[in-house]
């Protein structure tokens, strides 16, 4: 699968990195600095004045992301945007432009600012954690100093109403002199410990997105692939045809006809029957002879599921190597919705519509070709035609067009006279090839099997889809007609077939004799 959509997955792989790139080229430079921070919990106001601390044990991690918080509230991003002045940044977007973080075992925070300035984003970033440190001083020594203003405004009020020397003015007085011990004596329990010395580029990383767009491009080409894959419907091999088929047998593999043949509508048996393409008619033949064989098989349709799988070409190049097999072939063309026989053949003459409505007989309908490689020479079967190897052939090809569309195709290849024209041919032939529409268009061909032999069916790669098999399986399993086996067109695109043309420089001998070479190999 991989190998069937590898430019899918090139294209990815190439076009999200590409991608990657020229985004990042486009983006704005963004510098980041960074600071750290060293929270402590020692209290030496405390310890000093033998003051017990009360409260209930944290964990450790717990204190550091507290204060990681605390660091982004708005007041102390506030003070660092009025001491560093000309920044044009408000509030808010000095925050999503900075961020505090916690080491993972250390008592450490890491604060960082991104800017477009690597000068300002230092002072930017080493104002933040000095502001940091003193809003935090002040949170710590908050409940002394409103304490102390309390007891100050109580001594006050003693003073003035003249209690000096009372024991209450004393213990205030004491209490005065402790919290202002403990204000002198408390310290941060925050320091800045390393300040930014510089800054690192961390937009655009270039390198870093085109290693990523190329994981990602293959991871989505990949993707892309397996999707595809399961949504196209399109058969993939021969055997697959085979099974949807209902296991019928593979008669040949045929390959797209050259562009020059296709342009002039020309086959492959008549204008090069020694070459690699026409062999594979050729073993069409055998084939069908072995699928024939103990059957009183004479009258046989091709079809196909759609149009433009190719009928029209196999059953015109494999009624010219039946005939360059000695074999009389009587080849009609019954797609009267879109008839194609004619334009191989040249012909213009009258039709087998024609001959149904009694306006010619059938022997000046049935037209013969000639079986050299010379086209050219229509009506003149004899001595004088070759089998494109030198050798004379016994074997007739007579064609019979479709004439005039009817306006109704559908009724008329039910009617009876039809039937006894069929019968007439397969009376005069050894064997009568018909052209019939595709089966899934049109049920033409449904009706056509009642009246023939056998069925052969043609399937192109890459244009039948499963769901179509499925439906032709259906519609063969309800006609009483054997169906002979299939054909694949376009064996080209069949990954899994391997035959190769390498023999075209080969030039065995013909399959086809003459009667001399016969007599002769007779009398040895």
């Amino acid at each position: 699968m991989l190998r069937r959509r590898k430019w899918l997955v090139l294209q990815a792989a190439v076009l999200v990195p590409a991608a990657a790139v020229a985004f990042s080229l486009h983006q704005q430079k963004l510098y980041q600095a960074s600071a750290q921070v060293l929270l402590s919990s020692q209290n030496l106001a405390n310890e000093l004045t033998g003051t017990q601390q009360t409260g209930v044990s944290v964990q450790p991690d717990r204190v550091a992301q507290t204060q990681a918080d605390v660091a982004r509230v708005p007041a102390i991003a506030a003070r660092v945007l009025r001491r560093v002045p000309g920044s044009g940044l408000t509030v808010q977007r000095f925050l999503s432009r900075s961020s505090v973080t916690t080491a993972a075992n250390a008592d450490v925070l890491t604060f960082e600012v991104v800017n477009r300035d690597p000068a300002l984003a230092r002072r930017l970033v080493n104002e933040y954690a000095s502001s940091y440190t003193v809003y935090r001083r002040n949170l710590d020594t908050a409940a002394i100093h409103a304490a102390l203003q309390n007891v100050n405004a109580r001594v006050r009020q003693l003073v003035d109403a003249g209690g000096r020397g009372g024991a209450l003015y004393a213990s205030l007085v004491e209490r005065e002199q402790t919290l202002a011990t403990m204000q002198a004596l408390q310290t941060s329990n925050a320091a800045v410990v390393q300040q930014a010395q510089g800054t690192s580029l961390v937009q655009p990383k270039t390198n870093r997105n085109a290693i990523l767009g190329v994981l990602l491009g293959l991871v989505l080409g990949i993707a892309i692939a397996f999707l595809w894959e399961a949504l196209d419907t399109r058969v993939r091999s021969a055997e697959e045809i085979g099974e949807r088929l209902g296991g019928l047998p593979l008669l040949a593999r045929v390959p797209v006809p050259s562009k020059r043949l296709r342009a002039k509508n020309q086959l492959v048996m008549l204008e090069s029957p020694t070459g690699p393409q026409a062999e594979t008619f050729r073993m069409l033949r055998t084939n069908l002879d072995f699928a024939t064989l103990g059957r009183d098989a004479r009258t046989i349709m091709v079809t196909s599921a759609v149009e433009r799988e190719g009928k029209s070409t196999t059953i015109a190049n494999l009624a010219v190597a039946l005939a360059r097999s000695g074999q009389r072939v009587v080849l009609v063309d019954l797609d009267l919705r879109r008839p194609f026989l004619h334009r191989f053949f040249d012909l213009d003459g009258p039709g087998i519509t024609q001959v149904a409505l009694g306006r010619a007989s059938l022997d000046e309908a049935l037209t013969r070709v000639a079986l050299s490689d010379a086209q050219s020479r229509v009506n003149a079967i004899g001595n004088g035609n070759g089998n494109g190897h030198g050798a004379a052939v016994r074997g007739i090809l007579e064609v019979l067009a479709s004439g005039p569309i009817p306006p109704d195709p559908g009724e008329f290849v039910r009617t009876a006279v039809l039937t006894e024209i069929l019968e007439e041919l397969r009376a005069l032939a050894d064997y009568v090839l018909i052209d019939a529409p595709p089966a899934l268009h049109v049920g033409d061909a449904m009706a056509l099997s009642t009246k023939v032999d056998g069925v052969l069916v043609v399937t192109r790669m890459q244009v039948v889809r499963r769901q179509m098999l499925s439906e032709l399986d259906r519609q063969l399993a309800s006609s009483p007609t054997p169906v002979l086996g299939f054909v694949v067109t376009a064996a080209g695109d069949d990954e899994g077939y391997g035959y190769g043309y390498g023999y075209g420089s080969y030039h065995a001998r013909p399959y086809e004799q003459s009667e001399k070479e016969v007599a002769a190999k007779g009398r040895a």
